[in-house]
């Protein structure tokens, strides 16, 4: 009887806490840059810190195209997680032949030589929330129309950034990470909730082949501490949170999900996609690349074998521009 009654204690605790509310233990201030130069000054500041630091793959450093001024549009550029710059130089580039200045940050802990993915540990949303901000405050001084577009766990960033940043004209979320796609939607939340609070351990992208995956871009880590991935879902459950009672605060907000992927939950996606809409259908839109495309999760980085980056690079480019 006493053995019944104190497990039923421990799943009524354990329940509580898989139901608690996301939200960030600190919320970052914004500082948006005045002007190009300073815009670059801090840019170059973090290049530097990058070439100095020989741990980093020298291909993953921060990277910025620049047509020597502030221009009309600026596109801040999130990679997504265990990536690194690098994943969006290519597209950045076609985004800079039609007039933009484009800025790929390297994002807290990634681009190392070491691909196992050690540095991710203590990653926290707290960590990302604080980094985007200072991003789309850089970008301010580079373009005087700022859009914001990640892919998986950057556009987890990019929609926590659609939430709180009303200098942002356009945010596009691409595949975001806001849940595992082999788990059920209504689990995702409690899931994650529950798993910060076990021990961490590092989980492998390809269980099977592991330090040999073949589809794995060059600079891309091969493995990852769960709760650094579970941070990313995080901080998209906080926007979530706080987009059940007040409007995001960005112009216009256009998710990219791929109908194939079965790395992140749609499910989950269209979940926020139908919230967001609620505050009017013509600033929240949504495009889904067909899964008869057959594209990967990742459809942004060119060296992966499965890419078709002619084709995404392309609807990217009409979406957005």
């Amino acid at each position: 009887m006493y053995i019944a009654a104190f497990i039923i204690f421990i799943i009524i605790i354990l329940l509580a806490f898989a139901m608690k509310p996301f939200k960030l233990n600190t919320e970052p201030q914004s500082n948006p840059v005045q002007d190009y130069e300073q815009a670059c000054a801090l840019v170059e500041a973090a290049q530097a810190e990058d070439a100095e630091a020989t741990f980093l793959n020298p291909v993953c450093g921060t990277k910025l195209l620049t047509h020597g001024e502030k221009t009309e549009k600026v596109i801040l550029f999130f990679h997504g997680f265990t990536s690194c710059p690098a994943q969006f130089i290519q597209l950045g580039e076609e985004f800079f032949n039609q007039g933009y200045n484009v800025y790929i940050p390297r994002l807290p802990r990634h681009g190392t030589k070491d691909r196992e993915g050690n540095t991710l540990k203590g990653l926290t949303a707290e960590m990302l929330a604080d980094f985007a901000t200072q991003a789309v405050d850089i970008a301010e001084g580079l373009g005087s129309r700022v859009i914001v577009a990640g892919l998986s766990g950057g556009g987890s960033m990019a929609i926590w950034i659609a939430q709180v940043r009303s200098d942002v004209e356009l945010a596009v979320p691409i595949a975001p990470f806001l849940g595992v796609g082999f788990i059920p939607s209504i689990l995702n939340r409690p899931l994650t909730n529950l798993l910060l609070m076990l021990p961490n351990f590092f989980q492998w992208w390809d269980p099977v082949n592991k330090a040999n995956r073949p589809d794995s871009t060059p600079y891309a880590y091969l493995r990852y501490p769960v709760h650094s991935l579970l941070e990313n879902m995080r901080l998209g459950f906080s926007a979530e949170a706080a987009a059940k009672t007040v409007r995001p605060a960005a112009g216009r907000i256009i998710t990219v999900s791929n109908a194939n992927d079965i790395s992140v939950s749609n499910k989950v996606i269209a979940e926020f996609e139908k919230l967001w809409s609620r505050y009017g259908e013509e600033d929240f839109r949504s495009y889904q690349f067909p899964k008869e495309l057959e594209l990967p999760h990742d459809l942004i980085s060119p060296e992966r074998p499965d890419a078709n980056t002619q084709l995404v690079y392309s609807k990217l480019l009409e979406i957005i521009h």
